[in-house]
């Protein structure tokens, strides 16, 4: 026997593309998806800072920006990096300590699952408050930052800049000229070689050798 449907039925349930003849249709709103806010600024930001760390091997990564994935793994890149210079800094075993642990925890949080990106920059916050001498959370200044540049460095920094490239040749050649003539008036004034050597802080070889030059 036929099973018994209530009148006007076809004995299916209606779903929701079917609809009953001559019921309203009810339209449900659809809900527009969120559109994404692409802030050039913000891709050229992360990209600039990663290369500051590793240089072209970063080039045309900012749109990577969007991938949580991809942020991670340039991160850890960057970490790592700074944590090669970090161990390469002069200062008393506590601070060395404290710059160890939260370069370590920074580099940790990125392995954490789920990653929260919250705590890895509040680890770095911690970081940069150790780098600039700062302990604890009272907080105690321990250390003082110094920095110095090589003669290598400081040409380096003039070539950054878009300065001259043959600035070190020059500045050489400049300071070979005065150390001549300050060894010549030292000459005429009496002195050894060997005693314009001490004030040098070189040979006397070298004295002998400048001295024939000029």
């Amino acid at each position: 026997a036929k099973r018994r449907t209530t009148s006007g039925s076809t004995g299916h349930r209606p779903d929701k593309t079917t609809f009953c003849p001559g019921s309203p249709v009810i339209r449900r709103p659809v809900r527009a998806e969120k559109e994404k806010v692409v802030d050039p600024g913000y891709e050229m930001l992360f990209e600039t800072t990663i290369r500051s760390f590793i240089g072209e091997k970063a080039f045309h990564i900012a749109g990577q920006v969007h991938s949580e994935r991809s942020r991670k793994d340039w991160y850890r890149k960057a970490i790592k990096k700074a944590i090669q210079r970090i161990a390469e800094i002069e200062t008393s075993t506590k601070h060395k300590e404290e710059l160890s642990y939260w370069s370590e925890r920074a580099l940790g949080a990125l392995n954490e699952r789920p990653y929260n990106e919250t705590v890895f920059t509040l680890c770095l916050l911690r970081l940069v408050a150790t780098l600039v001498g700062y302990f604890g959370v009272k907080p105690y200044n321990i250390a003082t930052p110094a920095y110095f540049q090589t003669p290598s460095q400081h040409y380096t920094e003039i070539i950054a800049n878009q300065g001259d490239v043959m600035q070190d040749y020059c500045d050489k050649k400049g300071s070979l000229a005065t150390r001549r003539r300050l060894i010549l008036q030292l000459k005429e004034e009496g002195m050894t070689d060997f005693e314009i050597s001490l004030v040098f802080g070189v040979s006397e070889y070298e004295v002998k050798k400048l001295r024939k030059e000029l």
